[in-house]
């Protein structure tokens, strides 16, 4: 299981979001359909808003990496078809094992 963390920031009015309650740990079902109801009207980006237009008590990262990771629509899932090990062999053969610096 993978966990989140974000980090407090400290707002113009002294306070941070620490003590302003952040919600950490598991998504809830409710939390999920906020999220999916609030990029559907207004779209994807804008992260730093999306907490407070979805009534979600999150960090923005944590809002966009749900949304990325887990309920973005065209996120495909499964094995990969003949056609990608296809694409991934011949790229590995033309690059090798060789990382990205």
């Amino acid at each position: 299981m993978h966990s989140i963390n974000c980090v407090a920031v400290t707002r113009m009015d002294g306070r941070s979001s620490a003590t302003l309650g952040v919600r950490k740990g598991a998504w809830t079902n409710e939390e999920d359909i906020l999220l999916k109801k609030c990029i559907d009207k207004y779209g994807e980006g804008k992260w730093h808003l999306v907490p407070s237009r979805a009534g979600l008590n999150r960090c923005r990262k944590s809002c966009r990496l749900r949304w990325m990771n887990y309920l973005k629509p065209d996120i495909k899932r499964g094995e990969f078809t003949a056609d990608e090990v296809d694409l991934i062999l011949r790229l590995h053969k033309l690059l090798g094992n060789r990382q990205v610096r």
